[in-house]
C-alpha cells in the first residue's frame, strides 16, 4: 500500500506542471498546415511532444509577421518552423531540427536573362518576399529596398503567384520541398521554375522552438522528448509516411 501511494505521489509533479500552451505557426505543407484537417511533420512532432510532456497546445495558424511577433512577445509560445539564426541563437530555446533550410532565388525557366550571379547584381530586378522572414530581412541588410525592389506579400504562396504572373522577377524561397508541394498543390508545373541563385549564408535548418523568456526547463523537457522521437523512430515513420527526404542531420 505504502509502496503504491509513493508511486502515485511521484506522478503529481508532471500533472501539477501540465499546462495549455499556445503554439504559433502558419501554412508551409508537408510541415504543416490548417486543412482541410490540421496535419503535416511539424504539427504531429508537436503534437507528440506535448503529449509526453503532459501539456496540451492551442494551435494557430496565422500569417508569419503576426506569428513572429505573437512568438517575441509572449513567453512559452511554441512556434515552427523557425530558421536558427545568430541573433536568435540566445533567446530561443531550441527544441529540435524539423527541415532544412535550403534558400535559394527562383525564376520562371523561360526567363534565362534573369541571371544574378551574386546577391547584389539581384538588386536590378523585384523579388517577392514574405513579412517578417528572415529572407526579408537579409535582404534588406544587403542593400534591397522595400517597395522598390522587394515587394511584400503576407503568404508564400501569393509571392508564387506573382512569380507565375510575372509581377516579381525572383523568388526566395527557403525550402525546396515546400515550393514543390505548393506548385503540384495549386496546379502549377514545377517544371516552369529553376533556381537561379543559392543563398548559403541563411540557408541551414527550420526548427520547433520556444520563444523568448519561456521557462527554460520546459524547452530542455521538450528538447530531450524530440531526441526520444528521432531514436524510437517516430519522426524517420512519419516522414515515410509523408514522403519527405530522410532525416537531416543534427545540427
Amino acid at each position: 500500500m505504502r509502496t503504491a501511494l509513493l508511486l502515485l505521489l511521484s506522478c503529481l509533479p508532471v500533472a501539477a506542471n501540465a499546462a495549455r500552451l499556445l503554439a504559433v505557426t502558419t501554412e508551409f505543407p508537408p510541415f504543416q498546415s490548417a486543412g482541410p484537417q490540421p496535419w503535416g511533420l511539424a504539427l504531429q512532432a508537436a503534437k507528440a511532444l506535448a503529449a509526453r510532456n503532459g501539456d496540451t497546445l492551442d494551435i494557430r495558424f496565422l500569417p508569419w509577421a503576426r506569428a513572429y511577433q505573437i512568438a517575441e512577445s509572449t513567453p512559452d509560445t511554441l512556434i515552427f518552423c523557425l530558421a536558427r539564426t545568430p541573433a536568435r541563437e540566445t533567446r530561443y530555446g531550441w527544441v529540435g531540427q524539423i527541415a532544412r533550410n535550403d534558400v535559394q532565388l527562383w525564376r520562371l525557366r523561360s526567363r534565362p536573362e534573369v541571371a544574378p550571379r551574386t546577391l547584389a547584381a539581384a538588386r536590378r530586378w523585384q523579388l517577392g518576399v514574405t513579412a517578417q522572414d528572415m529572407k526579408t530581412r537579409y535582404l534588406l541588410q544587403h542593400g534591397f529596398v522595400m517597395n522598390d525592389n522587394l515587394q511584400e506579400s503576407s503568404d508564400d504562396l501569393s509571392n508564387i503567384h506573382k512569380l507565375f504572373a510575372g509581377r516579381i522577377d525572383l523568388l526566395p524561397f527557403s525550402s525546396s520541398t515546400v515550393l514543390h508541394y505548393w506548385l503540384a498543390s495549386n496546379g502549377l508545373d514545377g517544371k516552369a521554375l529553376e533556381p537561379a541563385l543559392a543563398l548559403p549564408a541563411i540557408s541551414g535548418a527550420l526548427y520547433l522552438a520556444f520563444s523568448p523568456g519561456s521557462n527554460r526547463q520546459r524547452a530542455a523537457n521538450y528538447a530531450a522528448q524530440f531526441r526520444r522521437l528521432q531514436q524510437d523512430g517516430s519522426l524517420t515513420r512519419w516522414r515515410a509516411a509523408l514522403q519527405l527526404p530522410p532525416e537531416p542531420p543534427p545540427p
